[in-house]
């Protein structure tokens, strides 16, 4: 099962139309999408696994809030409990099994909450702060937690803030609580470049992140005292005028890739990773087959990609051959209003 996150609530200067919550789809036989219920809850722009048959999503609106879901004995998808916090904008979740923690951003009061017994009862565990700014006054006058990401061995959670361009680095207490690493507490990203959202490599000690107002991936290396220095990066957008906003990014072991989407120019775009260093060597670039990509799934399994392309209302999904190449259009279109991420559960 596919999963769509569609914003339900909109600003009134985005004439779109509004989703109706958590839409789920089922892959057919012939590879094709059929939808197989709707779940409604507010603004889920984020969704994450929980193991099993629960998945989690955040609701982005004018107060901290995470819900818990579960697909049901008869296959339909359901709310199972949901909880509110200090903090607003939520816009990114994070969730650990071991330690049964939900780490959740929130963007516009850039702070990250801390939720325990996120497959229990549900309960805010620790709430975090932050200051600091950038030079882009629209976007970066103070601060915007965009996403947290646990490090491979799940020893470490990077917490990405594009409002002041850096990444903080926390170690983790067995209660899934944080601290800041002492060796290296945050990392500091060039002055404008926004960092979003990031993914380690399986077996190399690098990172790469997305940074999405200089359209630009970073690449994080990690030296041998688990300190992070940025040796390399590269432009992910042809064009930088106008809005031009680079969103998430995905790395593919069977296929040795890294992708990316590009809202502004519309487009799907990926890189060879080299074996041996993890240094990228772009490969291609594809439209999004809609307008404003906000956030995509790779489904390697089904040799599938699917974008939701928010602005156009639709779920583009496209065939990936064996090689990692992107087919040049979409296999299916999927009319999903609003639509601002994808799950597989």
């Amino acid at each position: 099962m596919v999963l769509i996150g569609e914003y339900t609530q909109l600003p009134d200067w985005l004439p779109v139309q509004a989703g109706s919550g958590i839409l789920a789809l089922e892959r057919d036989a012939d590879g094709l999408y059929r939808e197989a219920g709707v779940c409604p809850t507010e603004n889920p722009s984020y969704l994450v696994p929980g193991g099993g048959d629960c998945f989690f999503a955040v609701q982005e609106g004018g107060q901290g809030g995470l819900v818990r879901c579960k697909k049901t004995a008869d296959g339909a998808i359901a709310v199972d409990k949901s909880i509110r916090f200090p903090g607003s904008g939520s816009c990114h979740v994070c969730f650990d099994r071991r330690t049964d923690t939900a780490y959740v951003a929130n963007y516009e009061s850039g702070s990250l909450t801390v939720v325990g017994g996120a497959t229990g009862d549900m309960g805010v565990l620790q709430q975090l702060s932050y200051s600091g700014s950038g030079p882009e006054p629209k976007r970066q006058a103070g601060p915007h937690i965009h996403s947290s990401w646990l490090s491979p061995g799940g020893g470490e959670l990077f917490a990405a803030d594009l409002g002041a361009d850096r990444i903080y680095r926390y170690l983790r207490n067995p209660d899934g609580s944080l601290y800041p690493n002492p060796r290296q507490p945050s990392i500091p990203f060039p002055p404008g470049s926004g960092p979003r959202h990031m993914a380690f490599h399986h077996s190399l000690p690098v990172a790469y992140v997305t940074a999405e107002l200089s359209n630009q991936i970073f690449m994080l290396q990690f030296g041998a005292d688990n300190t992070a220095m940025i040796p390399a990066f590269w432009d992910a957008a042809q064009r930088r005028e106008g809005m031009v906003l680079t969103a998430h990014l995905q790395l593919s072991r069977r296929y040795g890739m890294l992708y990316a989407c590009v809202r502004g120019t519309d487009e799907l775009v990926w890189f060879s990773v080299e074996p041996g260093s993890g240094l990228l060597s772009l490969r291609g670039r594809r439209p999004s087959g809609g307008r404003f990509p906000r956030h995509f799934l790779l489904d390697e399994e089904a040799g599938d990609l699917l974008v939701a392309n928010q602005l156009s209302g639709d779920v583009c999904v496209f065939r990936v051959d064996p090689s990692g190449d992107v087919a040049p259009t979409p296999a299916q279109r999927i009319s999903a209003p609003s639509p601002a991420a994808v799950m597989r559960l």
